[in-house]
């Protein structure tokens, strides 16, 4: 009876923690798009500083705004990879200079559908600064590990990698700019 008791309370507090991180997501899409200029579309393209502008929101760097649009997501991209590991970070690269990289993770209210991600799916990123990006993903392929030599084995101007949180593999999602 205590184990059940114990399982029912750990599995209650899992769903909190979602639910809260799901809201508090939302939030910070909410927030972000209010300051973001009017949206613009753009294409990457070499500036002489390629570093990419942050707003700050409640004490965390945000970079973007990611939305994959068959799946009605939309996420904030953290500006520091392992701050804010409840959302979307930027990895490396910038998207100005098409090295961007972009880890997130399978859990609930994140991309909790990679499974069904497909070549063709868009994937929209918008920069603070109002440049909205349009992608195409262009091949999936799933590997052990989400290193550089991983994550550049296809050079494309948009990388995503998306961790399996229960089977410990990595999906690594390519995308080519739509012009």
């Amino acid at each position: 009876v205590c184990l059940l008791i114990v399982a029912m309370a750990t599995l209650a507090l899992w769903r909190w923690n979602i639910d809260r991180s799901e809201k508090r997501s939302q939030y910070y899409v909410d927030t972000l798009q209010a300051l973001i200029p009017q949206p613009q579309n753009a294409v990457p393209e070499e500036r002489r500083d390629n570093t990419m502008s942050v707003l700050s929101v409640d004490g965390t760097d945000f970079a973007g705004v990611i939305e994959l649009p068959r799946y009605e997501s939309v996420l904030p991209v953290g500006a520091d990879w392992g701050k804010a590991s409840q959302y979307p970070c930027r990895f490396s690269g910038s998207i100005y200079n098409s090295t961007m990289q972009i880890g997130a993770t399978t859990q609930k209210g994140q991309y909790d559908f990679y499974r069904e991600l497909s070549v063709g799916d868009q994937v929209i990123y918008t920069d603070v600064e109002g440049n909205r990006y349009t992608f195409s993903i262009t091949s999936l392929r799933y590997e052990k590990h989400a290193d550089q030599a991983a994550l550049q084995r296809e050079e494309a101007p948009l990388t995503l990698f998306v961790k399996n949180i229960y089977s410990f593999e990595y999906l690594i999602v390519s995308c080519n700019v739509l012009y």
